[in-house]
């Protein structure tokens, strides 16, 4: 996937938890992980991977690492995940991302 649809994709749920509906219907969010992992050599999986972990009301964090997703051994890779991402690009990309996801979050 590209980096604008990931983060098309990420921030679309973060603000519709950060900015509930208001006509009635009523989401139950669960607190849950996007892990966005990374490609070299245009198809092989990378070193490195970021992963976000968005709350119920929508705050977020993200944690970066330098291995592979499947390497990663962190109590973040047993919470559920709202959705897996393959990004099309190299780790060099993931700070733009993660800065383009929080450029992409409502602040209203």
């Amino acid at each position: 996937m590209t980096i604008d649809s990931i983060v098309g994709n990420i921030v679309s749920e973060i603000n519709m938890r950060l900015h509930p509906r208001t006509d009635g219907i009523k989401y139950q969010f669960e607190r849950c992980t996007f892990p966005v992992t990374f490609t070299r050599d245009d198809y092989k999986e990378a070193d490195g991977c970021a992963i976000f972990l968005v709350e119920t009301d929508g705050s977020y964090t993200v944690t970066k690492f330098e291995s592979r997703y499947m390497d990663v051994e962190d109590p973040l890779r047993k919470v559920y995940h709202g959705a897996y991402f393959e990004c099309d690009e190299e780790p060099t990309a993931m700070d733009e991302l993660i800065e383009d996801v929080a450029a992409g979050v409502s602040k209203n």
